[in-house]
């Protein structure tokens, strides 16, 4: 990179694949409804698109006017499918050790049943993701550590997120952004200033690699997470067992 000096009063920039950066980029913060996302990507049917480094997707939305100070992503836990337990973990221990600060809410089991035939059943819904996004917004902004939030989600309750945001903080820029191949949220529009989008590309371009080192050693990728192609084969067949014809035994004696 080569610096260009100062010349009539203009703000010192630095020249990078074309374009002029000024010296000191806008900051933004990239805050990521977890499930949003999640479901998003597997209605694409590209599971192994899962596997994402958000540090580099929030870099990959930002202009070339701002630079990524950090990343918020939230979800949570559900012990009641131990599979789909393990592989969060194990993505949340990646994000962390790509310095993802992760907020994790919890699952409430209860019963549910229908009124018109009396047919019960067990649900489990989700709690804590909502508020712990809106509060990490709520805080960052208080604290000045950005001057305009990515959203990511299309849930209509952050509506009250970034109205808050909007009337507490004027200066400071709201951006909408959707999932792939979800619409934005209207009601979240009335508040944002931009809106962006996800794109498949984006995310083949910001996968984590295979294997990520954390503190407490490597962390794989699911086996869940990956394409149909990368998928293991199925174990072969074990080969028949030989029929045993049996018969009648004969004693042979040798005197040799």
């Amino acid at each position: 990179m080569a610096r260009s000096g100062t010349r009539g009063g203009q703000t010192p920039a630095i020249r990078r694949d074309g374009f002029r950066l000024p010296v000191f980029r806008k900051r933004a913060r990239l805050y990521v409804d977890g499930f949003n996302l999640h479901h998003a990507i597997l209605d694409l049917n590209r599971h192994e698109l899962l596997w994402l480094d958000l540090m580099a997707l929030g870099r990959a939305l930002l202009p070339p006017g701002e630079r990524l100070t950090g990343t918020v992503w939230v979800s949570a836990h559900r012990p009641q499918r131990k599979d789909r337990m393990q592989a969060m973990m194990a993505y949340e221990a990646a994000l962390v050790a790509r310095d993802v600060r992760c907020l994790m809410g919890h699952f409430v089991v209860h019963g549910d049943h229908c009124h018109a035939c009396g047919h019960q059943w067990m649900d489990a819904r989700e709690k804590q993701s909502d508020v712990n996004l809106a509060l990490s917004i709520a805080a960052d902004a208080a604290a000045d550590r950005f001057d305009t939030a990515y959203i990511v989600t299309t849930d209509g309750d952050h509506a009250a997120t970034t109205r808050f945001l909007h009337e507490s903080y004027p200066h400071k820029r709201i951006v909408s952004v959707a999932p792939p191949g979800r619409g934005h949220n209207r009601q979240l529009l009335e508040w944002a200033h931009a809106r962006t989008e996800i794109e498949t590309g984006m995310l083949e371009r910001c996968g984590l690699p295979e294997r990520v080192l954390t503190w407490s050693g490597y962390v794989e990728r699911p086996t869940g997470w990956r394409s149909k192609a990368e998928s293991p084969p199925p174990p072969e067949p074990s080969p028949p067992t030989p029929e045993i014809h049996r018969g009648h035994l004969r004693l042979v004696v040798s005197n040799a």
